[in-house]
């Protein structure tokens, strides 16, 4: 069956059935005396001429459904085109929720932001850029000719075009006004994306593509909208993810500090009640040995033998009372007094002065006079001193020369602690004061030392700080505020400094 356009079958059907010509034919029948016949035949023609005028209008009714079923066909193809093509965009979206969900780290989050733009529009290169607290710009990461666009994105801000993206809070396209001035270059445009979260600008993705202004689709726009939306969310996450674990190690400082004052008491107490213990046994010896010079003047070796035990009770007695110093001023936390900074050395240095001898170990100990009193926790900084004099003797194995002292001015007081031994390697100068940071860990070292007694200087208003040449020896210096201060309002000073 052959079809036939709409329009001819009405004509058709004339065609097939010339109906006046058999009218005629009747007529000429009649005539020849067949009139009953003529009448019955004319009757079946117009019948017939009936149905196949019926027919005519079916087959119109036909054709015209079909026509309409080819529409409906081809339309319902194209929306299943753009079913799939928004089914395959979902799925884009999804591996890239995932990719991201699955990263807390930025660099990898912009590499799969870029990475997808990618597949909707070609680009040049592309840049995420970060606005900084002091309103600047600054490059996070990029793809392609980086310096290039970053030159480029620069010369935008400063003619105020990026902040009137960001005003805009929408991707907006711009023209490279450079590649429209130069013949034979195509033309050039800037995909522009605001990075908001939370009405938080936190900076702009740019594209610099070769794509034409108009033939930039909506869809295209707002698929890179949303990218870039979701790039933005996983770096301010990001962001706060590394402030948590900031807060986090802080935490774990303070209560390691917490911890280390603790033991602190619990040593202070320890060594003032051993020491009380050990000081009345030592007084009796003492007594007993001096009764015993006193009756022995007539024997000059006895007498010599005797001097020399008296010479180390009272040797044993200094270091007593220096423990009975020290255990009294860590018994208390905020046990903030008014001290004499040279008086607290000379108690640090005589509590460790036997091990300085047994390392061979010269100890310089230098205390200007006319200092002004400090005020503060005066165990704390006598433990401070410990530290920092046992770290001198592990630097200096095989002897040394081990330097305190001290100068200052009416309104702070400053200790120089340096010695002669190996020194710290540069690349560990800006840890050492970093909790659990140790180059001494096969000799137990735990990396506390030094970071509990940075936070007790700070903690006190004063500062910490070191220099070192490797093979030359180490100096630390002490700095503390002179004047009474209140240990309250220093502390929420400091942690008002941390945050």
């Amino acid at each position: 069956m052959t079809s036939t356009p709409a329009g001819h079958a009405s004509t058709q059907g004339a065609e097939e059935l010339p109906v006046e010509r058999i009218r005629e034919l009747l007529e000429q029948l009649k005539s020849t005396g067949f009139q009953s016949l003529a009448w019955e035949l004319g009757i079946h023609v117009d019948s017939l001429a009936s149905a196949v005028s019926e027919s005519s209008a079916r087959l119109q009714g036909l054709e015209g459904e079909i026509l309409q079923m080819k529409e409906h066909l081809t339309s319902e193809h194209r929306e299943f085109a753009q079913l799939r093509e928004s089914r395959d965009e979902l799925l884009d979206l999804h591996e890239l929720s995932e990719a991201i969900n699955f990263s807390f780290n930025v660099e990898d989050i912009l590499d799969v932001l870029m990475n997808f733009s990618r597949r909707f529009v070609a680009y040049e290169s592309c840049g995420v850029f970060s606005i900084s607290t002091d309103e600047s710009l600054a490059l996070m990461s990029a793809c392609g000719k980086g310096e290039i666009l970053s030159e480029k994105v620069e010369s935008l801000w400063e003619d105020g075009i990026v902040d009137w993206v960001l005003r805009e809070r929408r991707p907006v396209i711009i023209e490279d006004m450079e590649t429209l001035d130069q013949p034979g270059v195509g033309e050039r445009t800037f995909v522009m994306i605001p990075l908001i979260v939370r009405s938080k600008q936190i900076g702009i993705y740019v594209l610099h593509c070769e794509k034409p202004r108009d033939l930039f689709t909506a869809g295209e726009l707002e698929l890179l909208g949303v990218l870039a939306s979701q790039a933005g969310v996983a770096i301010e996450y990001s962001r706060l993810y590394s402030d948590l674990e900031n807060t986090n190690e802080q935490l774990k400082d303070s209560q390691n500090q917490i911890l280390m004052s603790a033991k602190l008491a619990a040593i202070g107490e320890l060594a003032g009640g051993v020491a009380h213990e050990v000081n009345n046994p030592l007084q009796i010896i003492l007594s007993r040995v001096q009764l015993m010079a006193m009756n022995g003047q007539g024997n000059p070796k006895m007498l010599e033998g005797l001097c020399l035990i008296e010479s180390n009770v009272r040797r044993i007695s200094k270091i007593i009372r220096a423990l009975l110093d020290f255990s009294r001023n860590n018994a208390k936390d905020g046990n903030w007094v008014s001290f004499d900074i040279g008086q607290a050395l000379q108690q640090a240095t005589a509590l460790v002065k036997h091990l300085l001898d047994a390392h061979a170990i010269d100890v310089d100990l230098r205390l200007a006079s006319d200092l002004p009193q400090c005020f503060g926790h005066m165990g704390e900084l006598e433990q401070v001193f410990i530290n920092l004099i046992m770290n001198a003797q592990h630097a200096m194995r095989g002897g040394g020369r081990l330097a305190i002292s001290t100068s200052g001015t009416e309104d702070q007081v400053e200790v120089r602690i340096a010695d002669t031994g190996i020194g710290i390697p540069a690349e560990h100068l800006d840890r050492i004061f970093e909790p659990f940071f140790t180059t001494h860990a096969e000799d137990g070292g735990t990396g506390l030392g030094l970071a509990v007694s940075y936070r007790m200087v700070e903690m006190q208003g004063g500062t910490l700080t070191v220099e070192s040449v490797p093979g030359e020896g180490t100096t630390f210096f002490m700095r503390l505020p002179c004047g009474k201060r209140d240990p309250e309002e220093q502390e929420n000073t400091n942690m008002g400094g941390d945050s």
